[in-house]
């Protein structure tokens, strides 16, 4: 079958980026008892896929690639049958498998575990993953649309996080895929008022398709005077900062107004530190600065959430497996909201 690898790692003495390419690889078995073997019919590329290329993850060589899918069940393992699941069921899933039983995880903190293994992959033919890591999708929820439901709950996450209350002002720093998606379910949780801030002509046309009240450049001269504007000199109530850019991150706390909550939920760059006035943004401003890491509580929720939802705006084009090295760098150009594999072409 074909599947999306890591070839080449990234040299950090040279920093030649590694490579990817699609490679003919043997189609996965059912090993364990409750395994699921799913036929892939679509794989989101990730924000943070193409820095695989960057060095960012320890993977040995080579390795598979994507986390992001919807599909169809194919084949189960004799002790997959807590979930219902059977054959041809439209499935999504989670990648990240967490143990159950160590402490993080029986404290409700299981995006900390320290068990947990992270499957990749997706972005194949077909992939097998354990039952608890599966998810029916809803009746009429498509299997394009579907391929978003993980990076849609990291938004989820984001979204439960900032606190935000009916009426209150919210922003969106990013219009990528997730903050787009954030933008909506802003919208959903009962947000007066949404404002995407993106520099990016065409997802600011995409987040008022999603939904969002008003958009806005960051990169303005006048930007504070902008939101000032619009905040009527308040600031926004919640923002949420997706974009993972360092000059964005710092610009989010000045666009937070006093008593605001500011979600950090991107991956940023190893070496980016930001320095704050502590004086000024959490005595003064009485700010909440929220980090966050991965979601892996809300899954169920969000799957819950997908019949609401409208995700054809964030899907801006479609490749086949074997237009991967394409698909990567225009995820690296910034360009897109969201990029997907038909893994059946």
């Amino acid at each position: 079958m074909k599947a999306v690898m890591l070839v080449k790692a990234y040299d950090p003495v040279t920093k030649e980026l590694g490579e990817i390419q699609c490679c003919q690889v043997k189609k996965p078995e059912l090993v364990h008892e409750d395994d699921v073997l799913i036929k892939v019919a679509y794989a989101s590329v990730c924000g943070s896929d193409p820095h695989l290329l960057e060095g960012m993850f320890d993977l040995p060589i080579p390795s598979p690639c994507g986390h992001e899918l919807s599909g169809t069940v194919e084949a189960l393992g004799k002790g997959a049958v807590h979930k219902g699941l059977k054959i041809g069921d439209k499935v999504t899933g989670n990648f990240y498998r967490t143990c159950g039983v160590c402490g993080d995880c029986l404290s409700g903190k299981s995006q900390f575990c320290q068990n947990a293994v992270g499957h990749g992959a997706a972005q194949a033919e077909y992939i097998v993953w354990r039952e608890d890591q599966v998810y029916v999708l809803p009746k009429d929820v498509g299997l394009l649309e579907a391929s978003l439901t993980e990076p849609f709950n990291i938004a989820v996450r984001a979204v439960e996080l900032s606190g935000i209350r009916i009426g209150q002002h919210a922003a969106v720093s990013g219009g990528g895929g997730i903050g787009l998606m954030a933008a909506q379910l802003l919208k959903k949780a009962g947000a007066g008022r949404v404002t995407v801030l993106e520099p990016v002509d065409s997802k600011r046309q995409r987040a008022i398709e999603m939904g969002a009240d008003y958009v806005l450049n960051p990169l303005d001269d006048n930007i504070q005077e902008q939101v000032e504007e619009l905040t009527r000199g308040k600031g926004f109530d919640v923002i949420i900062e997706s974009s993972g850019n360092g000059a964005a991150a710092k610009k989010a706390l000045d666009f937070a107004g006093r008593g605001a909550c500011a979600v950090f939920m991107s991956m940023y760059p190893k070496d980016y530190e930001m320095r704050i006035n502590l004086l000024e943004y959490c005595y003064r401003k009485e700010l909440r600065i929220q980090g966050m890491y991965l979601a892996q509580e809300s899954f169920q929720r969000a799957v819950n959430m997908l019949p609401q939802m409208n995700f054809k705006p964030v899907i801006e084009k479609i490749y086949s497996l074997d237009e991967c090295k394409q698909a990567y760098e225009d995820q690296k150009s910034g360009k897109y909201a969201k990029l997907v594999f038909d893994c059946s072409r």
